[in-house]
């Protein structure tokens, strides 16, 4: 994959763009754009200097059509950098679910001991095209005693892993600075 993203134009015209991207690229899609996305988050959050409207909807700001008391604007500040903390946390659970998804090879954590694999007979089946008798046979652990799967950890780790996406998924219109 090959990206060129030219300078904002000062005048009307578009942006200069040339995007090559090559079959291999989309073999696994989520990790070549996790590899794009992660990078462009930790800039965003190193130079943000807002947040988005979600976040610091409190009244009495000024250019807020509302009339407010006074209190209100006496307490804009805090507001605002409490705002300023939720945005970081959600930007941050969001760089680190592309983060897992672009460098870690995070899944071997959940293997303990030696996985041994082999294949076991389950039965014979007639194929409906052929009329043939084949054996089918299913991939087993042949290690049980010395290989544990921690499936609960994993499910927890996938689970963080998407809430980060779905935050991206929700706040997709909110990456502007």
């Amino acid at each position: 994959m090959k990206i060129k993203l030219g300078p904002y134009p000062k005048s009307n015209n578009r942006r200069k763009l040339s995007i090559h991207i090559d079959d291999y690229d989309c073999w696994n899609l989520d990790v070549t754009l996790a590899q794009i996305i992660f990078p462009s988050l930790l800039l965003l959050k190193k130079n943000k200097q807002g947040v988005p409207n979600s976040f610091a909807q409190i009244g009495g700001e000024d250019w807020d059509q509302q009339e407010c008391f006074d209190f209100y604007r006496e307490d804009l500040n805090e507001w605002q950098d409490k705002a300023m903390q939720q945005w970081d946390v959600v930007l941050d659970k969001m760089i680190w679910s592309f983060y897992q998804i672009a460098y870690v090879d995070w899944e071997e954590k959940y293997h303990h001991g030696d996985i041994l694999l082999g294949k076991k007979k389950v039965k014979d089946y007639v194929d409906p095209i052929t009329g043939k008798v084949e054996k089918m046979t299913e991939i087993v652990d042949l290690n049980p005693e010395e290989h544990f799967f921690d499936k609960i950890g994993y499910e927890l780790h996938v689970e963080r892993i998407q809430e980060g996406l779905e935050l991206f998924g929700k706040h997709y219109r909110d990456f502007w600075d």
